[in-house]
């Protein structure tokens, strides 16, 4: 009950602070490039605070790091916050603007501390470790793995995931170890032959694997395969953010290196969890050596 309490003070708090800066925000001075974080009056033509560093001249700022937000986002990806006061950020669902807790899916705005590695997320799915953190996405997750596309991308994911692992027979170490297992194979051989010099049925053969070539050939060649069925699954635009990243998140494969590349901007996160705008619509794709990721999660 106390913990109750104490969390519908915070955003009680929380929601005081933005209606006050937006009312100081109305009895500044016009006219002027003034910094909504710190006020300082700034040069006409300043792009960023001189004093703080705040981006400038947006319409649309983020409520707890005031840096520009676009029109359509529900998610400050510089500060890493949810920004929409009226819904709720696991289910969709329309909220108050002082409810604490979603009347809908029971969510509190203080989000969800994922059991695997305790980061606590504003959404359905941890942002950090991609598990469901509430029924209703455990429930989806389960639904989308019955799916035989699901099943498809999982088993292209772990067989790329065991290629990844082969150590090439052309590397110095296994050089080495093909070395000593030749030296073996021929004392083998030797001792045999010493018993029964006409018997050559313990002839042995040793197979010293592939190169790095031969493996990063099929490396490429899955990923392709994979990629297809990625392309497969592209998220169109929809209306609700909410809903986008809890469709895209269960239909994760669960063991693939990939990355939600989206229409917003056109670059690549971690996840939708990552992207102010998911609605826009997007896609997974394999990660490369060189692919850069917008978000640290």
């Amino acid at each position: 009950m106390e913990e109750l309490k104490g969390q519908q003070q915070q955003h009680m708090l929380h929601t005081e602070k933005i209606h006050s800066q937006e009312a100081l925000e109305e009895h500044l001075p016009t006219g002027q490039n003034i910094c909504p974080h710190c006020h300082t009056v700034n040069e006409p033509d300043a792009r960023f605070c001189e004093e703080c560093g705040t981006a400038l001249g947006s319409e649309r700022l983020c409520p707890n790091c005031r840096q520009p937000l676009d029109l359509l986002a529900d998610f400050c990806e510089h500060c890493k916050t949810y920004v929409c006061e009226n819904r709720c950020s696991f289910c969709g669902a329309e909220i108050a603007e002082t409810d604490a807790f979603c009347p809908e899916c029971g969510a509190s705005r203080e989000g969800i501390v994922c059991p695997a590695c305790h980061t606590r997320s504003p959404f359905s799915y941890c942002r950090v470790c991609g598990i469901p953190l509430t029924e209703e996405a455990r429930l989806q997750s389960r639904a989308a793995r019955e799916e035989p596309l699901w099943k498809q991308m999982d088993a292209l994911a772990v067989e790329l995931e065991k290629l990844r692992k082969i150590i090439p027979a052309d590397t110095p170490r296994q050089i080495d170890r093909n070395q000593q297992n030749i030296e073996l194979c021929q004392r083998v051989r030797d001792l045999l032959g010493r018993e029964n010099p006409a018997d050559n049925r313990h002839e042995i053969t040793l197979r010293l694997g592939e190169t790095t070539e031969e493996i990063n050939e099929r490396i490429e060649t899955k990923k392709r395969e994979l990629q297809e069925l990625l392309d497969a699954i592209a998220v169109q635009p929809q209306e609700n953010p909410v809903m986008t990243r809890n469709y895209v998140m269960a239909r994760k494969p669960a063991s693939a290196r990939i990355g939600w590349k989206c229409n917003f901007k056109q670059v690549v996160h971690s996840s939708p969890c990552g992207c102010a705008c998911p609605q826009l619509g997007g896609k997974w794709v394999v990660l490369g050596q060189d692919t850069k990721v917008e978000d640290d999660f």
